[in-house]
């Protein structure tokens, strides 16, 4: 079984049950050394226990007075606390290159979809439409066939003046098309596209800022657009990632303690990230987005926190991870209490998590009582 060692950013506190009764430990089971077992739910304090203690008759079945948990059944689940930031996201860039001067800018705050004006240059419109590939070339009847022919033609499609099928060919068909679009937007009707008419982007956007003034020139940076929907970014640590895939659930809290579900949405790779000596260190960026997105109405780029919930085994045996004993020799066991007599049961381990362990083997049932510290 894979394990992973304990970071800043998970919790540690126990969620084992209470214990349920109360006698005097046997004697020579607290005499042994102590040592340290290490597992993901952290440093557990066990007693060593003599190989043979489970054949040692009296002393194993000794009548004691102890503390204990039931046995259960059930997930095993992964609790990690983390901060975000709520936000649109990072701005990006968008431009022409076209030369000229500007003419009109949106509103910031104003989201634009496929179709939309961009800003104006000389009064002509530079329009978005939605694609992954970028405006790397002129569309004019003769140009090669290729993926952005599609693309474009997708898109006009989509707007209702494209009728054929779309594919990669430059066809009359399509500068029909492009006529059509053109006479829309007041523009001349050459059924050709050049260079910087027209912005790709994946998406809707949202004008974030102006990065040139009316009145000024045209260039590669004209407005700063960001995602249509609030997300929240957050950073855990890289160990954790395989308890936070994508849609896992995760508990956010607003700013003024509303609590609000979300799920993470995408999983970036390992980046640096200052810590609180000054330093840097590694953390695995999440991306989660609100379950109703109109939580987070009147907020924008405010402090978040979380807290992730991932099930690490479905329907296993679950025991304290205080109620663990290392075996001389190796090994670990438990103390099982029934009608007053306590007995040493070796067990087999799987995963760690919140203060529990899974047991893989040995002779244990859900609802034996197992002895835990009081």
């Amino acid at each position: 079984m894979t394990e992973h060692s304990p970071t800043e950013d998970q919790m540690t506190d126990a969620a084992a049950p209470q214990p349920a009764r109360r006698r005097r430990r046997t004697p020579w089971l607290i005499a042994g050394a102590c040592v340290a077992v290490l597992g993901i739910a952290g440093a557990v304090l066990a007693v060593t226990l003599p190989a043979s203690s489970k054949d040692d008759g009296d002393a194993a079945n000794a009548t004691a007075d102890v503390a204990t948990t039931p046995v259960v059944r059930g997930d095993l689940t992964e609790r990690v606390r983390l901060n975000g930031r709520l936000g649109h996201g990072s701005p990006q860039e968008l431009g022409t290159s076209l030369g000229g001067t500007i003419t009109w800018l949106p509103d910031t705050g104003a989201v634009l979809d496929r179709g939309a004006t961009l800003f104006r240059v000389d009064d002509d419109p530079v329009v978005l439409l939605t694609g992954a590939l970028p405006m790397w070339r002129g569309f004019a009847e003769g140009m090669d066939d290729g993926p952005d022919v599609l693309q474009l033609e997708q898109n006009l499609a989509v707007l209702g003046f494209f009728e054929r099928e779309p594919d990669e060919e430059f066809a009359g068909s399509t500068a029909h098309a492009i006529e059509r679009w053109q006479r829309s937007l007041g523009l001349e009707e050459t059924g050709a596209i050049e260079p910087g008419r027209i912005v790709f982007a994946p998406a809707a956007v949202r004008v974030a800022q102006h990065k040139a003034q009316i009145g000024g020139g045209a260039g590669a940076s004209v407005i700063a657009v960001s995602d249509t929907v609030k997300r929240v970014t957050a950073f855990i640590a890289p160990n954790l990632e395989p308890i936070a895939p994508v849609g896992t659930p995760v508990q956010l809290t607003l700013p003024g303690g509303a609590t609000v579900p979300g799920t993470v949405s995408a999983v970036g790779a390992p980046v640096e990230q200052d810590d609180d000596q000054g330093g840097k260190k590694l953390k695995l960026p999440l991306t989660i987005t609100l379950d109703d997105p109109a939580a987070a109405d009147g907020l924008d780029d405010v402090t978040v926190n979380g807290e992730l919930t991932a099930v690490r085994r479905e329907d296993a045996l679950l025991v304290p991870v205080t109620a663990l004993l290392a075996r001389t020799g190796g090994g670990f066991a438990v103390e099982v209490e029934a009608d007053g007599v306590v007995e040493t049961v070796p067990i087999e381990l799987g995963l760690f998590a919140d203060g529990l362990v899974e047991v893989t083997g040995g002779e244990l049932e859900a609802g034996d009582e197992v002895v835990v510290p009081e």
